[in-house]
């Protein structure tokens, strides 16, 4: 188990992360937000790499910054380090002088992700570096994993042979943690999603429920609405916007809610529509910016 209790990490006088609390357990976390939302730093401060201005983070009852507690965590981070010119034995090496690492796992799903032993890793494309980081990562003997933009550069192939190597490194009771800012990327991985937003946790959702609280319709209206009519009806509006002659909004509510508005707002038609996975994360977004949801 990990856990963050009230941490804040300030740069200047910019909170990264602000009073933040959250716990990890066994199994698989999405920690989802937009870019800049302070997922990274959070990450950091798990791992003992900075140090947090206030609060405290504890790995199974140990402080992070503390040996016991520091050596059961592995980082990756959105960029790791490499050593110059170093081939995949010379990352294994050189990660070996650093950490518990099963090296006969890493060689088979570097056999299996097919990159070349030979080659500088300095001449791999973005997703096979990726590759290479990700089999060090499930091959660390280390009981809580921190996985930063786990996915980004890679094609959908390789991304579902990762995920179900995930899955099978979960099933052995560890803690998997994978920041994104694209839920798609994390679709039918997570366990539990915790969205991050101006450096606080601002939801904590199962996989099932996440984004289960909105409703997105889209309707023609005989003259123009404005947010102001969809609000005056008593529902939280979420997000509005116009599409030549069709109203796309998002609400907070249950689909009977369409019969509010047709009896009071006489839409031409009116339908609801599904969210694709990427608008849930910007909607909690929205919200947590309205002051809807924070959790911190």
């Amino acid at each position: 188990m990990i856990h963050v209790h009230d941490v804040t990490k300030r740069f200047g006088d910019l909170a990264a992360v602000d009073r933040l609390s959250v716990n990890f357990g066994q199994g698989i976390t999405g920690l989802v937000g937009q870019n800049g939302a302070g997922k990274s730093t959070l990450f950091r401060v798990i791992a003992g790499i900075y140090k947090s201005d206030e609060g405290t983070v504890d790995i199974d009852g140990k402080p992070n910054l503390e040996p016991e507690g520091k050596a059961d965590v592995f980082f990756l981070s959105d960029d790791p380090y490499a050593p110059h010119g170093a081939n995949i034995e010379g990352v294994l090496d050189f990660y070996q002088g650093l950490f518990d690492i099963d090296a006969e796992r890493f060689h088979a799903l570097i056999a299996k992700f097919g990159l070349p032993l030979g080659k500088s890793i300095g001449t791999f494309s973005k997703g096979m570096k990726r590759q290479v980081f990700i089999a060090l990562a499930l091959s660390v003997n280390a009981n809580h994993l921190l996985l930063d933009e786990a996915f980004d550069g890679l094609d959908p192939l390789v991304v579902d042979m990762i995920k179900n190597e995930i899955i099978d490194a979960s099933t052995s009771g560890k803690t998997i943690v994978i920041s994104s800012h694209n839920i798609f990327a994390l679709q039918k991985l997570v366990d539990r999603f915790v969205v991050v937003a101006n450096g606080r946790v601002s939801k904590e959702e199962e996989a099932e429920g996440m984004g289960a609280e909105f409703v997105k319709f889209q309707a023609a209206f005989p003259a123009p609405i404005t947010e102001k009519d969809i609000e005056g009806l008593g529902f939280e509006l979420v997000s509005f916007h116009v599409v030549g002659s069709v109203t796309h909004f998002v609400i907070l509510g249950g689909k009977e809610s369409a019969q509010t508005i047709k009896e009071s707002l006489k839409p031409l038609f009116i339908e609801p529509v599904p969210l694709e996975p990427d608008e849930v994360v910007a909607l909690e977004m929205l919200l947590a910016k309205k002051g809807g949801s924070d959790n911190a």
